[in-house]
C-alpha cells in the first residue's frame, strides 16, 4: 500500500466522521435538552456540501488540494463549539463534537498525499497581501460582542478565553505564514486560512437566517473578514492574484 493511498484513506475516515457528526448529539445538559448540528438547516447544507467536495481527495480525480481545503473548512467549523465549551464544560459535549474534531484527518490526509506525490508549491502571488485587511478584521472582531449585547469572543467560552485564544492564535499563525510563505510547505497558508474561515464563520452560520439580528458587531466582523480572506485563497488558486512583471522603461 502506497503512502498516497494511506493519505486518501485517512481523509476518507475524516469525511465519514464529519457526516456522522451531523446527526448525533452535540451538547446535552444545562436544562436546554440535547442540541444537534441537524437542528440548523444551513449547518447541514454547508457541511454536507463541503464534505461532498472534499470527497474529491479520496476519489483521486485531480482535485486533491481543493478537496482537502473544503474539508479543512469543515474542521474549522467543527472547532467552534469545543472551543466555546473548553475547558470546564467539555463533559457536556456529545459524540458530534468529538467526531467533528476528527475531520482534522482530511487536511492530514491531504498533507500525506501532497508529500508523497511531490505537489508543487503554491505560486507566489498577492493572496497574502490581499488577506491582511481581512485578518485585521478578524483580529478586531475578537474583542467585540459575538452576540448583540453579549460577551466578546474573548470572553465567549463558558470557562475562560479558549475561543478567543484560538482565534488570536489563528491570526498570529496567518500573519506568520504570510511572512514565511516561501519557506513553508506547499499550500500551508491556504490550509490555515481555510481552517480559520470555518471557525470564524460558525457563529454566522448558526444564526442564519432567522436569528441574524442577534449577531453582534464582532460576529459580523468575523464573518466578513473570514469571507474576504477565503475569497483571496480562491482568487489566488484561480490565478487572479498573479504578480505581473513590470515592463522595463524604454531606453532614452
Amino acid at each position: 500500500m502506497t503512502s498516497a493511498l494511506v493519505g486518501r484513506m485517512v481523509a476518507f475516515v475524516g469525511i465519514v466522521c464529519g457526516l456522522v457528526a451531523i446527526g448525533l448529539v452535540l451538547v446535552s445538559g444545562g436544562g436546554v435538552g440535547a442540541l444537534h448540528y441537524a437542528d440548523h438547516g444551513l449547518d447541514i447544507a454547508i457541511v454536507v456540501g463541503l464534505l461532498a467536495y472534499a470527497s474529491y481527495l479520496p476519489a483521486e480525480v485531480g482535485q486533491d488540494t481543493a478537496g482537502a481545503l473544503a474539508g479543512t473548512v469543515v474542521f474549522g467549523f467543527y472547532l467552534f463549539v469545543p472551543a466555546a465549551l473548553a475547558f470546564d464544560h467539555l463533559g457536556s459535549m456529545g459524540a458530534a463534537g468529538w467526531l467533528g474534531l476528527c475531520t482534522v484527518l482530511i487536511p492530514a490526509g491531504g498533507a500525506i498525499v501532497a508529500a508523497t506525490e511531490h505537489a508543487e508549491r503554491a505560486p507566489r502571488d498577492l493572496r497574502g497581501v490581499a488577506m491582511v485587511p481581512a485578518i485585521a478584521l478578524i483580529a478586531v472582531g475578537i474583542w467585540l460582542p459575538a452576540q448583540s449585547g453579549g460577551a466578546s469572543y474573548w470572553d465567549a467560552s463558558l470557562s475562560g478565553h479558549a475561543l478567543g485564544l484560538l482565534m488570536a492564535i489563528a491570526v498570529v499563525a496567518l500573519l506568520g505564514a504570510i511572512a514565511l510563505a516561501p519557506r513553508l510547505p506547499a499550500n500551508a497558508l491556504d490550509y490555515l486560512a481555510a481552517a480559520t474561515f470555518g471557525l470564524v464563520e460558525a457563529a454566522f452560520v448558526h444564526a442564519a437566517f432567522n436569528n441574524l439580528g442577534t449577531l453582534g458587531s464582532g460576529g459580523w466582523l468575523e464573518a466578513a473578514g473570514g469571507l474576504v480572506m477565503f475569497g483571496a485563497v480562491v482568487a489566488g488558486r484561480l490565478g487572479l492574484l498573479a504578480r505581473h512583471p513590470v515592463a522595463p522603461s524604454p531606453a532614452l
